[in-house]
C-alpha cells in the first residue's frame, strides 16, 4: 500500500517537474558548433595579431643582430689595439690594398694561424706578427660552412676596415677612403653617406669597421663606432 502511494506521488511530481539534461536545462545545445560569423571573427583576430607581432619579432631579431655585430667589431678592434701595443703599429688586415678585410691576413695578424686554425699562417699573411702571437680567437660562428670566409653576425663577409695609419689619433682621408660593402642576402652594394662616415671631418679612434647589415638601404649599414 505504501509502495503504491510512493509510485503515485512520484508520477505526479514527474509531471510537474520533468527531468531534463543539465546542458539542455541551461539553454545550451550540445550539438551547436561555431557559426560562420564566429569563425570569420576568430580568423580576423588572428590576422590582426599576426600583422602586429610578426614585424615586431623581425625588428627585434634585426636589432639583436646589429648589436651582436657591433660587439664583434669592438672585439676585433680590441685585438688590433693589442697588436699595436705589442708591435707599435696596426696590422694591415686589408692586405695593404685598403678598404676590405682580407680573412687570411686577419687570421694571420691577430691569431698567428690560418683562418681555420689548423696551421701557422703563411709569412705573407702575418702583417707583421712575426712572433705568431694570438690576440684573438676566431669562433666557428665567425666562419662560413667551409671555414674559408670571415663573417659578422648578420652573415656578411664583405667587411670594410679603416685604421689610423699615421698615428695622429684620427681616421681620415690620409688613412684611406670610403668603400662600398655588399649585403649577403640582397647582393646590393651600399656605400656610407657623409652622415654615416665623413672622412673629411675624420673619426676619432684607432680602428673602425662597417658592414652592410641587412643590405637593403644605406641606413642598414652597421658601424663599429656608432
Amino acid at each position: 500500500m505504501a509502495a503504491s502511494y510512493f509510485v503515485m506521488c512520484s508520477a505526479k511530481l514527474g509531471g510537474l517537474f520533468p527531468l531534463r539534461p543539465a546542458r539542455e536545462s541551461a539553454g545550451i545545445d550540445a550539438r551547436r558548433g561555431f557559426s560562420l560569423i564566429e569563425l570569420l571573427t576568430v580568423l580576423a583576430i588572428i590576422a590582426v595579431l599576426s600583422a602586429i607581432l610578426v614585424p615586431s619579432m623581425a625588428a627585434a631579431r634585426t636589432y639583436a643582430l646589429r648589436v651582436k655585430t657591433k660587439v664583434q667589431f669592438a672585439q676585433w678592434a680590441g685585438a688590433m689595439e693589442q697588436f699595436r701595443q705589442e708591435y707599435g703599429f696596426y696590422p694591415a688586415i686589408d692586405g695593404g690594398s685598403g678598404g676590405k678585410v682580407v680573412p687570411a691576413v686577419f687570421a694571420g695578424a691577430l691569431t698567428g694561424r690560418t683562418l681555420d686554425g689548423l696551421a701557422d699562417a703563411l709569412p705573407g699573411n702575418l702583417a707583421g706578427n712575426t712572433r705568431l702571437l694570438s690576440f684573438y680567437v676566431i669562433t666557428d660562428g665567425e666562419l662560413d660552412e667551409g671555414r674559408t670566409a670571415l663573417r659578422e653576425a648578420c652573415g656578411n663577409s664583405d667587411i670594410a676596415v679603416l685604421y689610423d695609419r699615421n698615428g695622429d689619433g684620427v681616421i681620415n682621408v690620409a688613412d684611406g677612403s670610403v668603400v662600398a660593402v655588399t649585403g649577403k642576402e640582397t647582393g646590393l652594394s651600399l656605400s656610407p653617406t657623409t652622415e654615416g662616415l665623413d672622412l673629411v671631418a675624420g673619426v676619432r679612434g684607432g680602428v673602425i669597421f662597417y658592414s652592410a647589415g641587412r643590405g637593403q638601404i644605406p641606413s642598414d649599414l652597421i658601424f663599429s663606432w656608432k
